[in-house]
């Protein structure tokens, strides 16, 4: 039997297009992430379970039949009030339940999702399981769908009665999808134009494929925070940037960003160089990272706060010297205290600190707020704070930053050969899942050891990063 998932079902319900590329994909398929986000999410379905105790596991590693069978014999004893990964089968397609909740009549299924709030695909992901459900000859009386409750805030043992928000999700059919799937095996790929399903209820992950046009030297789809502004010349027939008219309204980062595009030449404004000049040694560039456990780890934590982990901080002297310091949080505890302490010592009184966008002000002004001990010393920090990224975003721009101004876009734009290809670990989401993952107990020591050097280059690239982008960018700009 040629066995389909919910995924499947989902892609098919949202364009015959994706349905069949998703059976023939147009490129291999994307590496899995080496720290995956498992940890988290886990912990979410176990407090989601504790809601509904006393339920008997359908092991997921057996084959489709037996998981079948099972399923199956845990519904027909009354016994068993809930069953957690409960699969079921219809017209080829399998889906598995996170929670099966026996109730008067029938079943709820019930799925929690590690998110403060839920929308039209997280509500399709359960109405998918239900409708599968149903059609297979289960009785279902209601679909739940629970999500963080971003208000909670724990104080002693976790309270998994107010760690979620309960919402009842309506009855979906998926009929359209039959025929979508039934197509998938044709030879040819079907002619289905680009439009507002790409996007809804998720990001299409073969759009590239379907929108080639879209990434060429002078396409319009390079300018940056250009929402509004693409949707404006698509209505105009534009899709060439040396054809937009003088006129038209854009923002000043777009009309740099066309110059750019036009000219095949980096873009330096006049005021790049006194901005860039308005620092106080010694330069001190810094960078955090942070974990944000969807369900609350510590006392005094909500759902998904920021608590930083580590910090970097690449030092310049006026007379081209470079330190390096830095700090990485390698236990089970509530790492604000003792990173606050070590980021007040090693910053000091003097000099500038240099980021890349506002996080690390956010950040800064967080932690005061909770720990008033540290106020004054955190608000001097927050004081001395000169953001790089905006500077960046007002005077400059490449056309290899594709529209883009973060700092992975901009490194190698302004500094060719630099990039994070090279590391294990090259964003902020990753590091917050690594972190997590770091400091479980049953780790080995070796890797754990990996992990911490991962993180550790991590961080201390983005902060070599800043150090090299300003470098360039004060020769480019005369300084």
């Amino acid at each position: 039997m040629d066995v389909l998932g919910r995924a499947d079902l989902l892609a098919a319900h949202q364009c015959e297009r994706r349905a069949w590329l998703q059976h023939q994909p147009p490129v291999s398929a994307a590496t899995p992430p080496i720290y995956p986000r498992a940890d988290d999410r886990d912990a979410v379905r176990d407090a989601a379970r504790r809601r509904y105790p006393g339920g008997t596991r359908v092991p997921n590693h057996l084959p489709v039949a037996e998981r079948l069978a099972q399923t199956w014999a845990h519904l027909n004893d009354v016994r068993v009030p809930s069953i957690y990964d409960a699969t079921f089968e219809s017209g080829g397609v399998v889906v598995r339940a996170a929670i099966l909740a026996r109730a008067a009549g029938g079943f709820v299924v019930v799925e929690a999702r590690s998110a403060n709030s839920v929308g039209e695909a997280h509500e399709l992901d359960v109405a998918a399981v239900a409708w599968v459900a149903e059609r297979s000859g289960v009785p279902i009386v209601g679909r739940v769908l629970l999500h963080m409750d971003s208000e909670y805030v724990r104080t002693g043992a976790l309270d998994e009665a107010a760690l979620f928000v309960a919402v009842n999700v309506p009855a979906r059919s998926f009929a359209d999808a039959e025929a979508a799937l039934a197509a998938r095996t044709r030879p040819t790929e079907p002619d289905i134009a680009p439009g507002s399903q790409c996007s809804r209820p998720r990001e299409c992950p073969f759009r590239s494929h379907c929108t080639p046009g879209e990434i060429g030297a002078y396409s319009v789809a390079r300018l940056p925070r250009a929402g509004r502004l693409l949707q404006e010349l698509r209505e105009l027939g534009i899709s060439d940037v040396r054809q937009i008219p003088a006129d038209l309204r854009m923002s000043p980062s777009q009309r740099h960003a066309v110059w750019s595009l036009t000219h095949g030449q980096e873009y330096l404004g006049q005021g790049l160089a006194p901005a860039l000049a308005n620092v106080g040694w010694p330069l001190r560039f810094l960078d955090f990272e942070a974990c944000q456990p969807a369900v609350p780890r510590w006392e005094g934590t909500s759902p998904f706060q920021q608590i930083p982990t580590q910090w970097s901080m690449h030092v310049q002297h006026r007379d081209g010297r470079i330190e390096h310091a830095e700090f990485l949080h390698t236990e089970d505890s509530d790492s604000r205290a003792a990173f606050v302490q070590s980021l007040v010592a090693a910053a000091g009184t003097e000099g500038s600190i240099l980021v890349y966008s506002n996080y690390e002000a956010t950040t800064l002004r967080s932690l005061r707020d909770r720990l008033p001990e540290w106020w004054s010393d955190l608000e001097g920090l927050v004081n001395r704070i000169v953001d790089l990224l905006p500077i960046v975003r007002d005077h400059y721009y490449h056309p290899d930053l594709h529209g883009s101004f973060s700092i992975k876009a901009t490194l190698p734009a302004i500094c060719p050969g630099l990039d994070y290809a090279d590391l294990a670990i090259a964003d902020g989401a990753s590091a917050a899942q690594a972190w997590l993952r770091m400091i479980r107990p049953e780790l080995s020591t070796e890797e754990r050891l990996g992990i911490r050097s991962a993180l550790l280059a991590y961080c201390a690239r983005d902060t070599f990063a800043m150090l090299r982008i300003r470098d360039a960018l004060v020769a480019r700009a005369g300084g």
